[in-house]
């Protein structure tokens, strides 16, 4: 059992045991070895399943950078999100926001850096939302929000709707705030 916030920020290295690399087969792998060549780790699984908290996630993407693990996202159906919304909001180490969608249609992009003068850049747009503390989070109707998540010192948990054809399933997206040894 391999619990999502325990390995969040660990080096391949030391967790090559449990992740199976899916982003080259074996033979390419020992071909960059007898090169002498370290290849990046990008793609990967688990070879035990993975838990958030006691959640057991079945469908998940690790994210490398510099052969750590960044980020890991994993997608689940509206009554399990409720669920871990529910465990979330009662860690006092997790502060909780959420946008719903209305505010983020109604919200007008801000330019915060335009180059379109020069040639072949283009212009930076973005959305602020400022959260009212005082709001009532709906918990049996998440499905009308935008964007909810979740930030401690060391992890960022944002969670959003997205939709295929006419189902519509949850995104979790979980990251650990890099330090700035982590691009060293």
């Amino acid at each position: 059992m391999i619990q999502l916030l325990e390995i969040l920020g660990k080096d391949y290295e030391s967790l090559k045991d449990i992740i199976t690399r899916t982003d080259f087969d074996s033979e390419t792998l020992e071909s960059f070895s007898k090169a002498g060549i370290n290849a990046p780790v990008s793609e990967g699984k688990f070879n035990e399943d993975l838990y958030f908290f006691s959640f057991k996630i079945e469908r998940y993407k690790i994210e490398f950078l510099r052969n750590k693990i960044c980020q890991i996202d994993f997608i689940e159906d509206k009554n399990k999100t409720q669920e871990i919304i529910d465990v979330l909001r009662t860690m006092k180490e997790f502060e909780f926001r959420f946008i719903t969608k209305q505010q983020v249609e109604e919200t007008e992009w801000e330019i915060i850096d335009d180059n379109t003068e020069e040639k072949g850049f283009t212009e930076f747009k973005r959305k602020r939302f400022d959260f009212d503390p005082s709001s009532q989070f709906d918990r049996n109707n998440i499905d009308k929000y935008g964007v909810m998540g979740f930030r401690s010192h060391e992890v960022n948990i944002i969670i959003k709707e997205e939709f295929i054809e006419s189902k519509s399933f949850f995104v979790f997206e979980i990251y650990k705030i890099p330090n700035i040894e982590d691009f060293n």
